[in-house]
């Protein structure tokens, strides 16, 4: 059952204030035996007109999450997803992961004159997740699943500050729109370490009745404490050219650098604190390019080239921070309209290079303890993902909307450390598919809305991808091959006046397919559902 009550409310306050406010509380069991969650949210703003032209938006936000950690039914051997039933739980009645998120920010806009503007943005994020639940479920052959546990406490503190200006502006006949600016943060990383036993208790996962589980929450102690900063500054200059009404030229460039601190670590048993580490700087310039070409008004060719300089978040098992990713794409496409607007297509292929892809970390510090503290990261190795998305958006009548999509992905290693433990270079990630496809059809009539959405997810792997070097001469295999799944939905609205009602049917057909993670995590996706929703506006 799902309960979810929100508001928005906004309008003025006075001549030159207006407010916003929207929030929402959820309360939902899940169809996974004892899994609940409930979450409360709520999103206050003020936007002051200072003067003719000046504004200031004020915002903030606040979530706040309780939920039960949930592996799903996970895998025998490492190579069978566990034959049992969508609802079965293999957890402990007491897990659970309470995160709260709170941001305050603002945006300062001065227009200069019509063709100049000038913005400030400052924010400050906090995150806060305390955990403590029974890890990933991997069982031997005959079923028997020593239940592993795992728990920690992080704390993320992020400052933000950017200043942007743009314009436009013409030279020699050339249009350009000019955007400069410069922006630094600060990441702050707080966590506890916690001793606690290797292994919670002993279950069969394919006989229940074989062993008597535990349901008490056990002793789990706070050893250490470590702070890890990170600073971050990026100074950035893009230009749209206008070379003619058919050719326009993106150019762009980026300087970014990061400083990872040295980090402070506390025993909390014997109070003795410790700096350890070195400051460590990443600098890199970051090039951007794109051409568009109209040879008509109907459509438009384009190529692009990005180079990113991307910051990772979280930490290593160690508590040092993690290096900058850099990721290459390169993109090509076409848009066409066609039939008067009332049929768009649109085509676009890609190479995205991530040259070393942060992923949650495999193991605890001792390189045994499985890890499912997803802010715990490690860097894997160069990803290489090629592929091409199709999008179709058409109205062949009065209210009648039509989407259709495709995508092709292949994403796989293609540079890994050649040392024993590193992913196998060629294999494709798990939970990655070639093939998805949507499709949606809705249609208005007057007072009521119809419509039904198809979603299909095209085979993938589950569990781990495959490590250089593992028990020779016959490695295993820690892959587990899921195959595709489609689903389909129905909806229906119905408005008078200021009221609406909306109900939807989801999964008609009761699939019954999985959700996979790289930690051999595999969650039964939801039965089929029914959903209502009622809206009054004031």
């Amino acid at each position: 059952d799902l309960y979810k009550p929100s508001v928005d409310i906004y309008g003025p306050v006075s001549k030159n204030i207006a407010f916003r406010v929207n929030g929402t509380y959820e309360s939902a069991n899940s169809y996974r035996d004892v899994v609940s969650s409930e979450r409360f949210y709520v999103n206050p703003s003020l936007l002051f007109k200072l003067g003719k032209k000046t504004t200031l938006t004020v915002q903030a936000d606040y979530l706040k999450h309780d939920f039960t950690p949930d592996f799903g039914i996970g895998s025998i051997s490492d190579t069978i997803i566990t034959p049992v039933s969508r609802n079965t739980f293999f957890g402990a009645p007491w897990q659970y992961a309470k995160t709260k998120q709170a941001t305050a920010g603002f945006t300062l806009k001065q227009e200069i004159n019509s063709k100049w503007t000038l913005a400030v943005n400052g924010s400050y994020q906090n995150y806060k997740r305390d955990y403590f639940s029974i890890e990933r479920i991997q069982a031997v052959s005959n079923g028997d699943w020593k239940r592993p546990l795992g728990r920690n406490n992080t704390e993320e503190n992020y400052f933000i500050g950017q200043v942007d200006l743009t314009g436009k502006f013409t030279t020699a006949g050339i249009g350009h729109t000019l955007l400069a600016g410069v922006d630094a943060d600060r990441y702050l990383t707080k966590a506890y370490a916690y001793s606690v036993p290797a292994n919670y208790d002993v279950i069969n996962l394919l006989d229940p009745n074989k062993y008597t589980p535990r349901t008490d929450m056990p002793v789990a102690t706070a050893t250490r404490f470590t702070e890890t900063p990170i600073v971050r500054t990026g100074v950035y200059l893009q230009d749209l050219i206008s070379i003619s009404k058919k050719v326009k030229l993106l150019a762009g460039v980026r300087w970014s650098l990061q400083e990872a601190r040295k980090i402070d670590t506390t025993n909390l048993a014997t109070k003795n604190k410790n700096t350890i580490g070195a400051i460590k700087t990443d600098k890199a310039f970051s090039p951007r390019v794109g051409l568009v070409y109209k040879p008509l008004e109907t459509t438009s060719i384009f190529v692009s080239y990005a180079n990113s300089f991307s910051p990772n978040t979280g930490t290593t098992v160690f508590g040092t921070a993690l290096e900058p990713s850099i990721i290459d794409q390169f993109e090509v496409g076409i848009k066409n309209d066609f039939l008067k607007g009332a049929l768009s297509v649109n085509l676009t292929a890609y190479r995205i290079i991530n040259n070393n892809l942060a992923q949650t970390a495999q193991f605890g510090i001792d390189g045994v303890t499985p890890n499912a503290n997803t802010a715990l990261k490690e860097l894997t190795g160069q990803t290489t993902s090629d592929g091409f998305e199709l999008d179709i958006v058409g109205r062949p009548a009065k209210g009648l909307d039509l989407t259709a999509g495709y995508s092709y992905n292949y994403m796989r290693y293609t540079k890994t450390p050649d040392a024993k433990g590193n992913f196998q270079e060629g294999e494709r990630l798990v939970n990655n598919p070639a093939h998805t496809a949507n499709a949606t059809a809705f249609y208005n009539i007057k007072r009521f809305k119809v419509g039904a959405t198809f979603n299909y997810v095209g085979k993938r792997d589950g569990g781990w991808n495959n490590t250089r070097y593992q028990a020779p001469p016959t490695p295993p295999n820690r892959r587990i091959p899921v195959d595709g799944f489609s689903t389909i939905d129905f909806s229906a609205g119905y408005t008078y006046g200021r009221i609406s009602l909306l109900a939807k049917v989801s999964n008609i057909g009761n699939t019954y397919n999985y959700y996979v993670h790289e930690n051999y995590s595999v969650n039964p996706i939801p039965p089929r559902q029914v959903v209502a929703s009622l809206a009054y506006r004031f």
